[in-house]
């Protein structure tokens, strides 16, 4: 970790044109966006607060084997990377806060013990499975069937109030209400999502694509997770493509390995995005065309 990220963040003065630059994980192209979730939850934190006009940003893809001279000056080595004037930052951690500090605001602060321990293991399951010799899927299966039980609650509490009296008292609206959640905190992206859902579009793509793993189906509440992170422009904007989360994971020690072949046929493709919810509809895959 560079000696820049273990600082404490400190507080700056802002201006009304104050402008951030955060420093991201290049593709295979060396310019459009790779895949690293880490990247991919400060990208989100930035365009939720930069659409509230709280901050302007850049985003600069980035090759850390091959850093620009500011990382150098600012003793920065890994990506994601925030440089703001003289201050720069390597641990997602301290770019976090920093940006919490200084530009407050975006509603993405929450305090949910049970959403915290409902995604605690997920990820690490699937780096397990993805890494090891073993076929069985069997603990990321429970550690997805986990957070599924979390996300299921307001489904259930929506076919409690469907199939009961359509006069609902003072506590069944508020009920009603719940059932509309469409996050894992509510209705709008808080940090837990910014981190929670680049994990999961992850190991939706690698896991397919290198140990051939469908997450199931007849998990409602998860797919309806997606189905909303799908449909929300932050997400969509900021998401890698399919092959640069295939290509990410392929290349990482341990992890199953394609042909050279088949690496450079995906290298080349067109970017896809994996945006299908399979319990709504058939597989759907976008393509850019651009």
């Amino acid at each position: 970790m560079g000696s820049v990220g273990q600082q404490q963040p400190k507080t700056a003065v802002p201006g009304p044109l104050d402008e951030v630059t955060a420093y991201v994980k290049a593709g295979v192209d060396g310019e459009r966006m790779g895949a690293c979730p880490f990247c991919q939850r400060v990208f989100m934190v930035l365009l939720i607060k930069s659409q509230l006009k709280l901050l302007k940003f850049k985003v600069i893809t980035t090759n850390p084997a091959k850093p620009p001279p500011e990382f150098k000056a600012l003793g920065l080595k890994h990506v994601p990377a925030l440089i703001h004037g003289d201050d720069g930052f390597d641990a997602l951690d301290d770019i976090i806060q920093y940006l919490d500090t200084n530009y407050p605001g975006g509603g993405l602060e929450y305090n949910n013990p049970d959403a915290d321990l409902a995604t605690k293991d997920f990820f690490s399951k699937f780096c397990f499975y993805i890494k090891a010799v073993n076929e069985d899927p069997s603990k990321l299966d429970q550690a997805l069937k986990k957070l599924n039980i979390f996300l299921e609650k307001s489904l259930n509490i929506t076919n409690g109030i469907t199939n009961g009296d359509s006069h609902q008292d003072e506590g069944e609206e508020e009920n009603a209400n719940q059932a509309h959640i469409q996050y894992l905190c509510g209705n709008n992206l808080t940090h837990l999502d910014c981190e929670v859902l680049p994990k999961l579009q992850h190991l939706r793509v690698a896991a397919k694509a290198l140990k051939n793993y469908d997450i199931p189906t007849d998990l409602r509440g998860f797919w309806r997770y997606l189905h909303a992170a799908y449909t929300h422009p932050v997400f969509v904007r900021t998401c890698p493509c399919d092959q640069e989360i295939i290509l990410h994971w392929h290349d990482r020690p341990e992890t199953p390995k394609l042909s050279h072949k088949k690496h450079s046929v995906i290298a080349k493709e067109k970017p896809k995005f994996s945006f299908d919810v399979p319990v709504h509809a058939s597989v759907v895959t976008i393509i850019d065309e651009s």
